[in-house]
Parts: C-alpha cells; sequence; structure tokens
C-alpha cells in the first residue's frame, strides 16, 4: 500500500508542478520519467518493494515445501533408515547428508547438541552421496554397518563426520570403520544388498522431489532447511518455531 500511495503521490505532485499541463495529457514515457525520477529521491521504495517480493517468495515457497513434504511424508518418514534421538519424539527432524561435506560436516556437532538438550526429536539420515565416489562407497559401508552391525551405525557416522578434509579412498573408509571396532567381514557381507541399492535410490529420487540439489538439507517438521544452520542458537529457533507453526526464515 505504501508503494502505491508513493507512486500516486509522485505522480500528484508532478503534475501539480507542470500546470496546466493535465494528467490526461500526460505520455507513457512523461509518466516513466516521473516515476523513474521520484524513485531516484526515494531509493528507500525499491528496498522495500524488494523485501516484500522476497517475503512473498519466501511464503510460496514454504507453502510448496509443505505441500510436497505431505506428497512424500511416507517415504520421508518411515522408509527404513538410520535414525538417533527419540523414536517417539514428538517432532522428526530429516537430514540429507553427503560424508564428503564440509558444511554437513559443521553442522553436525549442532545437530548433537539439539538432540543432547532436546529429548523429543527423532533424527532420520538420509544418506544423499552426490560430491564424490568415496562419498558414494562411504554411504553404501554406513548402509551395510547398518544392516549387519546396527548398535556400531552412530560411531561409524560420527567417526566419519569428524574426519578432516575429503575422504581420499575406499581404504580410509575401511579405516574408519576399524577404529570403531566395525568387523569390515560383516560390512563386505552386506555392502552388495539390494536394500542399500533401494536405499539410495529412493533417497535420490526424494531429493530431487523435494528440490534439494545440495548437502546438508533438513526436513524439520513440514518444512525444509536447505543449508547448515548458522548456530545452535539459530537451529534450537528453527525448532522452536517449527513447533509453535511458524515458517523458518
Amino acid at each position: 500500500m505504501r508503494i502505491k500511495r508513493a507512486l500516486f503521490a509522485a505522480l500528484s505532485g508532478a503534475t501539480l508542478l507542470a500546470a496546466p499541463v493535465q494528467a490526461s495529457e500526460l505520455t507513457k514515457s512523461d509518466v516513466e520519467q516521473i516515476v523513474r525520477d521520484y524513485l531516484v529521491k526515494n531509493p528507500e521504495i525499491l528496498v522495500e518493494m524488494s523485501n516484500a517480493l522476497r517475503a512473498k517468495q519466501e511464503s510460496q515457497q514454504a507453502e510448496n515445501d509443505k505441500t510436497l513434504i505431505e506428497a512424500h511424508a511416507k517415504q520421508l518418514f518411515t522408509n527404513k533408515d538410520p535414525e538417533s534421538g527419540n523414536p517417539k519424539g514428538s517432532l522428526t527432524v530429516v537430514e540429507f547428508f553427503d560424508y564428503n561435506c564440509g558444511y554437513c560436516k559443521r553442522a553436525h556437532p549442532l545437530v548433537q547438541q539439539l538432540l543432547a538438550e532436546d529429548k523429543d526429536i527423532r533424527y532420520v539420515y538420509k544418506q544423499f552421496p552426490i560430491l564424490s565416489e568415496t562419498s558414494y562407497y562411504a554411504a553404501r559401508v554406513a548402509l551395510a554397518v547398518q544392516l549387519g552391525q546396527p548398535d556400531k551405525y552412530q560411531a561409524f557416522h560420527d567417526k566419519l563426520y569428524a574426519h578432516q578434509g575429503p575422504l581420499a579412498d575406499e581404504s580410509q573408509v575401511k579405516q574408519v570403520a576399524q577404529a570403531v571396532g566395525i568387523d569390515w567381514s560383516k560390512v563386505e557381507a552386506k555392502f552388495k544388498d539390494g536394500s542399500i541399492d533401494q536405499n539410495l535410490g529412493t533417497n535420490r529420487a526424494l531429493a530431487e522431489a523435494l528440490a534439494i540439489s545440495g548437502t546438508p538439507a533438513f526436513i524439520i517438521g513440514d518444512q525444509i532447511l536447505r543449508g547448515a544452520p548458522r548456530d545452535l542458537a539459530s537451529l534450537k529457533e528453527i525448532v522452536k518455531d517449527v513447533r509453535a507453526g511458524k515458517r523458518i526464515q
């Protein structure tokens, strides 16, 4: 409304200054010049317009995300992925991640602190290896661990995230696994299990359907956070807003 009033004022003022020229006599070019001059003199209106447009786009994105999450809820929330936190938590958070993703690694300690403080969150890990062949290999190994030695998954997951820099090759993944007491022969026995291919394929299709093209990405209740949270305080605020039914920023 303010923008409309400002433009009306610009046209009115210009018309008065240009008397006895009547508004009906102004050409399209005249109007464009008046509006341009007014906006140049009042640039804060452009900032207001930009903010309004961004807010509208964010609101539309949030509504689209909510619809997409509802459409894919079964695969998002009930697929057989590794989990942590409270299995009966009132809020479910799903993370799409890659073990070679630096932003994922920086977000991981924040997630751990959040789960340590908030005992009402169910946390689901969605393997989404997109950065390299070793990302894909590490994801397969992690899912093989989940199948054959589920009690070792969390330690392996944490250790991979703690690895400094990208995983250079398959031998490094094996070293990490053995460092947390994983029986490698059991990994090899499960590595080619068809359920692993199904899991990775489902996750990739889900990410594509949800317009997730990078890592990390978080499904928090009925909203999507694309990218890593800034810090623990902002992550907790996001969780608080989702629980209150507010749109996250």
